[in-house]
């Protein structure tokens, strides 16, 4: 084993083979995943095709299941670091298990994608190169939450594989799927996790909870009743290895920011991520996306019991998550009251920002942030400094509850005084709140607000909860004027964020109200056009709500929706789109070219060239972001090109408004306007984090000057 000695940073080594094998990180990580896909072997329910193809070289599937098991198993126990033997018949049996498995659906291309992608993780880890396996004799410590992260991964995934699969299981499958979700637990257990009584609880909780799928077919069986009736109740065994997965990712995140991890040793993959803040944001990102995915995929999140279709949940789960608003299914009709939480969830976290979730815990707790991510942070939630940043983040916060609790509780009094039933009124008050505030546009009626068109206080109260989530928390807090010195209340930042927003609310209400009068605001008393037009005029900058129906809108009111789309909210703000400030740098720069002047002066201030530079790179991003879209769209759907711009838009927007083309989207349609929804929230996120890290690089050198002529 090669030990490194940190008092006198030199290496010795030991070349005992069989001590290597007991110390190596991976050698114990493919132990643990063997014997985790032991009884995971079981769980699979083939089809009728691969169980006569089975079937005609062995008695019975279970036979063949078992022997594939068994060999998962004695691949645990056996495995050696330099023995390729066992190595090399466990991945072919590993290699014929998902091929069954892929067998098993073959129409469903999404599961195929999910297996082939894990499949290729597992033959990287299980085969590494030469330099992997040296850098893994180096590194001393090898934490238990490694192996507790295996065992959990592989429960899930293919818990979840297995849950989907659950009319057609038999007793040994649902019996194997209560031994694979205790592998977590026990290694937990047997690498000491729980280090205080509330880990401790967990522990033993998700140990019992991992006995659920066996304790239903015990008692089913006892009863004498159908099988069927009573798997849906097994899905709650899946909360037993993300309980796991849970606990070991605190006891690496605390590893990594404890003082011990400073001692040099080589980087993984970990250091790459969490050492640059754009990937953290982004992997963040993808992390509550896939996990959305699953809780939003399983049959107790569906209104009926059905599992929602894959596809429908990754859409889902990204349009929540990236505050867009979106949907394939209709959020009150298609999920139950735990989906509409897991939606209302995946809002919250994805409209504050993964990123100030993590800086407000890491700055709370009493720890230090890297330097980078202390500039990206300072600049994401519009601090003065570090020094200021505890505060920032505490306006965040403050901003967030008082805006969604009152919010929540005019639109509760306002649904209570209706048709509402009063715990009914709550959950709808204090879900429109928060995906107003987010400026997510998920809403718990079929019709959006249109039944509440004739409502002023309704839509008053949502449209200053989306205002106010637009603004952004500094700028918001800037306006109380005894929190703040007069200096920072008059900034530029602030007084442009208003002027542009007073700007875009107020034209655009005049706009659509003249375009509209006598089309979809036809019916209405002049207060109601009025409040309509001045609603959607707001709603339009990212919000996703709607109080008319856009599908009989007139073409130029499409137009300036589009317009209005791009544009979004402000910085530092849960809205998307280019931002207003970068609209008012572009306008600005774009007149005093005009003008013939080499500076831009606006409020006594000058602006500096990098904020023109950056408001020009965002500008031209996000249209060359939109023609690729658009052209993505117009090669694989059948849709016509004004609703596929305007569903290209919404999506890299995040607004979430829709004239009818999502519902005409196939599973390509849907992974495009995924791919656009991911891209117009974590891209401009992505690009400002790195600016702001960036921003200290100094040029040592410059260039002369040479002119170009332009236009």
């Amino acid at each position: 084993m090669a030990r490194r000695s940190f008092a006198h940073t030199r290496v010795t080594w030991h070349t005992s083979t069989t001590d290597m094998a007991y110390t190596c990180g991976r050698t114990r990580g493919i132990r643990v995943l063997w014997l985790a896909l032991a009884p995971a072997a079981i769980t699979v329910v083939p089809s009728a095709a691969v169980r006569e193809v089975v079937e005609g070289f062995v008695p019975a599937w279970w036979v063949a299941a078992s022997g594939v098991s068994l060999l998962f198993l004695l691949g645990s126990v056996l495995h050696r670091e330099g023995r390729r033997v066992w190595r090399a018949v466990v991945t072919l049996a590993l290699m014929a298990f998902m091929a069954a498995m892929l067998l098993s659906r073959p129409e469903d291309a999404e599961r195929g994608l999910v297996l082939l992608s894990g499949m290729v993780g597992f033959l990287a880890y299980v085969w590494p190169p030469d330099r992997l396996r040296v850098l893994d004799h180096l590194r001393v410590e090898h934490p238990a939450e490694f192996e507790v992260q295996v065992a959990a991964l592989v429960a899930t995934l293919f818990g979840f594989d297995a849950w989907l699969s659950m009319p057609a299981a038999t007793v040994a499958s649902v019996s194997a799927l209560t031994v694979l979700f205790l592998v977590p637990v026990a290694y937990a257990w047997r690498g000491r996790l729980p280090a205080t009584r509330w880990q401790v609880a967990l522990v033993v909780s998700a140990g019992l909870t991992a006995l659920l799928p066996a304790a239903v077919v015990i008692a089913t069986l006892a009863l004498g009743a159908p099988l069927e009736e009573s798997l849906r109740y097994v899905a709650l065994g899946l909360l037993s290895p993300l309980a796991m997965l849970g606990l070991a990712s605190r006891h690496a995140f605390r590893r990594r920011l404890a003082p011990s991890a400073a001692i040099a040793r080589e980087p993984d993959l970990v250091d790459v991520v969490l050492n640059n803040p754009s990937r953290v944001l982004v992997v963040s990102f993808v992390a509550i996306c896939a996990v959305g995915t699953l809780l939003l995929a399983l049959p107790i999140a569906a209104a009926h019991g059905d599992p929602l279709p894959f596809m429908d949940a990754v859409f889902t789960a990204v349009s929540a998550t990236c505050v867009t608003g979106l949907i394939t299914v209709d959020t009150p009709v298609a999920f139950s009251g735990f989906g509409q939480a897991v939606v209302l969830t995946l809002i919250q976290v994805g409209g504050l920002g993964i990123m100030v979730f993590s800086a407000a815990a890491v700055v709370f707790l009493g720890k230090r942030l890297s330097l980078s991510h202390e500039r990206a942070a300072v600049d994401l939630v519009g601090a003065s400094g570090r020094a200021g940043l505890r505060g920032a983040l505490r306006d965040v916060f403050v901003v967030t509850v008082a805006t969604e609790g009152l919010s929540a509780l005019l639109l509760t009094l306002a649904f209570w005084a209706g048709d509402d039933g009063f715990l009914m009124a709550l959950w709808r008050g204090t879900f429109t709140a928060i995906s107003a505030f987010c400026n997510a546009g998920f809403a718990l009626q079929s019709a959006s607000l249109v039944p509440y068109a004739e409502s002023p206080f309704v839509l008053g109260v949502i449209s200053v909860t989306i205002v106010v989530g637009g603004l952004g928390p500094s700028v918001v807090m800037a306006l109380v004027w005894f929190r703040r010195p007069r200096v920072q209340r008059h900034s530029l930042h602030t007084r442009l964020v208003l002027s542009t927003t007073a700007l875009l609310i107020v034209a655009p209400a005049f706009l659509i109200a003249a375009l509209e009068w006598n089309n979809t605001l036809a019916d209405m008393s002049l207060v109601d056009k009025l409040g309509n037009a001045l609603f959607q005029s707001i709603t339009l900058r990212t919000a996703g709500f709607n109080s008319i129906d856009l599908a009989r809108v007139a073409p130029a009111t499409w137009t300036l929706m589009i317009l209005l789309m791009f544009v979004g909210g402000s910085p530092g703000s849960t809205a998307g789109g280019a931002k207003t400030t970068t609209l008012a740098v572009v306008v600005l720069s774009i007149l005093a070219v005009a003008r013939g002047r080499e500076r831009i002066e606006i409020f006594g201030r000058t602006l500096p060239n990098v904020s023109v530079l950056r408001a020009t790179a965002v500008t031209t991003l996000g249209v060359l972001a939109s023609c690729v879209g658009l052209a993505c769209v117009q090669i694989t759907q059948d849709i016509p090109l004004d609703a596929a711009l305007f569903e290209v838009v919404s999506a890299l927007a995040t607004v979430g408004l829709s004239v009818g083309a999502t519902g005409m989207l196939d599973d390509i349609g849907k992974v495009i306007i995924v791919a656009c929804m991911f891209a117009g929230r974590v891209g401009p996120l992505t690009l400002f984090v790195f600016l702001a890290s960036a921003s200290s690089a100094r040029v040592d050198h410059t260039y002369p000057e040479e002119n170009v002529s332009v236009g």
